[in-house]
C-alpha cells in the first residue's frame, strides 16, 4: 500500500487543526496529566529553553562543578557521599561522580543504594564506559529490589545503548525481562521502596516492549512472539487497565502492530514549495510525493505543529536526504495542526500560531497529515519516527532523539542496522 501525496491546496490552518484526543472515560487525574503532556514535551529538550533559563542552568552546573572539585569524597560517609555524587554529576564531573557513587555503594550504606547505582551508571555512560554501564546496571538488578529506581535506571540505559547503537541493549533488557515482567503481573503502579519515584503500568509496559521491538529489529520474529506473549500474560493476570494505562498500551500495539507491514496509506498536502538546495537532488525532482518508489529506505517523522523540538528537526531531517540522495534514503516530516485545550476561546490566536508554524517549515521536506490519521498510527510522544524498507514496509518505530539526524547521528544507525550503512556526509 503506498501513501499518495494529494494535489488538493494547502488547507487554512484553523480549519485543518484537529483538538487533542480527550477521552470522557479519563479520570480528572489523568485528564490533568493528558493536558499537561504538551508542555513536558516540551520542556523535555533543552533545545527550547529560553536563554535565562539556559543561563540560570549552565551558572549552576559551575557552581556544582567548581564545589565537586574542592570536595574529595574520601572525607564523607553515609548520605553526604550520596550527595556529592549526586552534586557532581550535576557539575558534569563524571569521575568525581562515578567515584563517589562508587565509595558510596563499597561502604553497604542505605537507603540510597539504588540512586547511587543509577548515579554511576549514568555517568559512566558519559565517559564512554559502556561496557561497564551494562556491568553495573546488571549488578543492581541481582543485588537490589526491583522497583521503579531500577526500572528507570535500565530504562535510560537501554535507550542511551540503542542510541549509541550499542548490540548490548538486547541482553540488558533480556536479563530484566523476567523482573519486568513480574511488575507488571502485579498490576498496580510501580513505586520506589525508598524514594518519590513511581513508574506507571503503561509506562512499564512500554519499558518491557522495549525488548520485542528489538528483536524484530534483528529479525527474531520467534523470540519478539515470546515476548509478547509473556507481556500479555502478565495483563491478563491483572485487573483492566484504567484508561490513562490503557492509552498508552494501546499505542505502543499499534506502533508494535506495523512492525512489517505496509503503512496505511496517508492523504498528505505540502506545507511549502520543494526544499531550495543549491542542485536539484531526487528529492526535489519527486516533488515530495512518497512512494511509490522507497528508494533504499524511507524516514518519516510524524510531531504536532505545536513540539518546536520537532519542527527544528525538519532542516536537519532535510539536510539529511540530501547527502543520502544517492542510496537513495527519501526523508519527510509529517506535520499535523494540533490545537491545546481552549481554541474556541482563542480562535484567532491559533490561526495565527499554526500559520508560523507553517511559514517555519517553508524550504523543507515536511508535509501535512491529518492528526487523526496519526494518532492512528500509535503517536503519543514526539518525534516519532517510522521507516520504511525498499518495499514500503514499516521496519522501525521509536521516538527521536534531536540529534537524531546530525552526522553519526541516531538515525544512521537505524538505517545502517536496515541496510547495512547509510551515512550522512557533511552533517554537523
Amino acid at each position: 500500500m503506498t501513501i499518495a501525496q494529494s494535489n488538493a491546496p494547502v488547507p487554512e490552518p484553523a480549519q485543518s487543526a484537529q483538538p487533542p484526543q480527550v477521552s470522557p472515560s479519563l479520570t480528572p487525574g489523568a485528564l490533568y496529566k493528558q493536558a499537561m503532556h504538551p508542555l513536558e514535551v516540551v520542556r523535555s529538550s533543552m533545545n527550547n529553553w529560553s536563554d535565562s533559563e539556559t543561563a540560570a542552568f549552565l551558572v549552576g552546573v559551575r557552581m556544582a562543578k567548581d564545589a565537586c572539585e574542592q570536595t574529595p569524597p574520601e572525607n564523607y560517609s553515609g548520605q553526604d557521599l550520596y550527595d556529592l555524587a549526586r552534586l557532581c554529576s550535576l557539575g558534569q564531573d563524571w569521575n568525581a561522580a562515578n567515584t563517589a557513587a562508587t565509595r558510596y555503594l563499597d561502604s553497604r550504606a542505605e537507603p540510597f543504594r539504588t540512586q547511587a547505582y543509577a548515579l554511576s551508571i549514568n555517568a559512566l555512560m558519559h565517559l564512554n564506559g559502556t561496557d561497564l554501564a551494562v556491568t553495573t546496571a546488571n549488578t543492581m538488578m541481582e543485588n537490589q529490589p526491583y522497583d521503579a529506581e531500577v526500572a528507570y535506571a535500565v530504562r535510560y540505559l537501554k535507550d542511551a545503548l540503542e542510541q549509541k547503537g550499542s548490540p548490548e541493549a538486547v541482553p540488558l533488557a533480556e536479563n530484566e525481562h523476567a523482573r519486568i515482567v513480574k511488575a507488571l503481573e502485579a498490576g498496580v503502579a510501580l513505586k520506589a521502596v525508598h524514594g518519590d519515584a513511581v513508574m506507571s503500568l503503561g509506562v512499564l509496559y512500554e519499558s518491557a516492549m522495549d525488548l520485542a521491538f528489538w528483536q524484530r529489529y534483528r529479525h527474531d520474529d520467534a523470540a519478539a512472539a515470546a515476548t509478547v506473549k509473556d507481556i500479555d500474560d502478565a495483563l491478563a493476570k491483572t485487573p483492566p487497565a484504567s484508561a490513562e494505562n490503557a492509552r498508552r498500551t494501546d499505542a505502543v500495539r499499534a506502533q508494535y502492530a506495523l512492525l512489517g507491514q505496509p503503512l496505511p496509506a496517508l492523504k498528505t498536502t505540502p506545507v511549502a514549495a520543494p526544499p531550495k538546495t543549491k542542485a536539484k537532488t531526487a528529492a526535489t525532482q519527486r516533488a515530495m510525493q512518497i512512494g511509490p518508489d522507497y528508494g533504499a529506505a524511507t524516514v518519516l517523522v510524524l510531531f504536532p505543529d505545536w513540539c518546536p523540538q520537532c519542527r527544528k528537526m525538519m532542516t536537519a531531517l532535510t539536510e539529511f536526504g540530501a547527502a543520502n540522495k544517492d542510496k537513495p534514503v527519501y526523508a519527510y516530516g509529517l506535520m499535523f495542526l494540533e490545537d491545546p485545550a481552549g481554541q474556541d476561546q482563542a480562535p484567532d490566536a491559533a490561526a495565527v500560531s499554526h500559520e508560523q508554524n507553517l511559514k517555519e517549515m517553508e524550504g523543507t521536506s515536511t508535509l501535512l497529515v491529518d492528526a487523526k490519521v496519526a494518532h492512528s498510527l500509535g503517536v503519543l510522544d514526539f518525534p516519532l519516527g517510522i521507516v520504511l524498507d525498499h518495499e514500503g514496509r514499516v521496519r522501525y518505530v521509536g521516538v527521536l532523539p534531536d540529534d537524531a539526524f546530525n552526522g553519526n547521528g541516531y538515525m544512521e544507525k537505524v538505517l545502517g542496522r536496515m541496510t547495512g550503512g547509510v551515512g550522512a556526509p557533511g552533517q554537523k
